[in-house]
């Protein structure tokens, strides 16, 4: 066995034994409840969300944890998202809505509707969401409980991803392999010495004080992934981040389709390799020799009639981690 395979199959194991050790964190469930409920401010910025904002808004309505106010801003919408947000609120003492004003020059959109929110938000807790996510009523209660009982700064998750066309089963089970097979959740759960950033837009929880400490969204104008953002921020402050498998409490639909996939991919992917040219090239070389070569070979073993047996199990220890990608986060097998 050569050193390209011996490295491959490394890799390889150490993915499959860093999935089982994050499966397993998944896992644990959070048993706490809690003597009192701080109140929780839920941020939601909305633009051109007519379709969504109001399958939004009233899975926030039926949460078991009662003290919160839900804020949201319509960000110019150029269709009803400011009234039927605006028609709820006024069946919900604890829903207001308001128009944001116009965007400087030196933010970006998001960043600036989420600097207003947060500037009217009273919670001890900051939840800033996305308009198109669906949350189960435990939601809440359970990120709270997760978050005070580890002392935490900053709560996210990793969202249950509804795929419905090929393009999305083929390429957004990318992330759950991303998050849940490469990222040691050991480096980031608890762990205030490490500078390890975790962050997803759909379910962000922060500590009110805490994000008044390093500026809030005012210290990253201009972030693209305004997520991850956040979250080395809140590393580079000292603060303690800690993440949840969300698949059982929030769901959202990224894209619907192709086009919607290749414009967001290529607007974050090299964003969240810190723009940085050579690591993006290294990580193309990684992902070829991780995901492309072991079939190759297996193909040229079968054809030349060589010995199979390195492809073989480097293509099965693939599969594996892939199956049991798909069976904990119900996604597709094919990526």
């Amino acid at each position: 066995m050569d050193y390209q395979h011996a490295t491959i199959i490394f890799l390889i194991v150490f993915i499959f034994i860093n999935l089982l050790e994050n499966l397993k964190r998944m896992n644990q469930e959070v048993e706490l409840k809690l003597t009192e409920e701080p109140l929780v401010s839920i941020l939601i910025p909305a633009r051109n969300e007519a379709k969504n904002i109001q399958n939004c808004l009233n899975s926030f309505i039926r949460q078991t944890y009662t003290n919160l106010e839900i804020i949201v801003l319509d960000d110019n919408s150029s269709d009803k998202t400011y009234e039927f947000a605006r028609n709820i609120s006024n069946h919900n003492k604890n829903l207001k809505v308001f128009k944001g004003k116009k965007l400087p020059l030196d933010w970006t959109g998001k960043n600036w509707a989420c600097h207003q929110l947060s500037l009217k938000a009273k919670g001890k807790w900051l939840l800033f969401t996305d308009a198109d996510t669906i949350h189960q009523p435990h939601s809440v209660y359970r990120a709270v409980c997760a978050a005070e009982k580890n002392e935490s700064d900053f709560l996210s998750c990793l969202p249950r991803l509804n795929a419905k066309t090929w393009s999305e089963k083929l390429y957004m089970s990318i992330i759950h392999f991303v998050f849940a097979a490469i990222v040691p959740w050991k480096m980031i759960n608890f762990n205030r010495k490490t500078k390890f950033p975790f962050g997803m837009g759909p379910f962000m929880l922060i500590r009110k004080k805490k994000y008044w400490e390093f500026g809030g969204y005012e210290a990253q104008k201009k972030a693209i992934l305004d997520d991850m953002g956040l979250a080395r921020l809140i590393k580079e402050n000292d603060g303690a981040i800690t993440v949840l498998d969300g698949t059982d409490f929030v769901e959202l639909r990224y894209y619907e389709n192709f086009r919607q996939i290749w414009d967001g991919f290529s607007k974050n992917s090299f964003d969240a390799v810190g723009n940085s040219l050579p690591f993006s090239l290294i990580i193309c070389v990684i992902c070829y020799f991780l995901f492309v070569f072991p079939y190759f070979s297996l193909w040229s073993a079968l054809e030349s009639n060589q010995s199979i047996m390195v492809p073989v199990v480097e293509v099965a220890l693939l599969s594996l981690v892939k199956i049991l990608l798909a069976l904990h986060f119900e996604s597709s097998l094919v990526f």
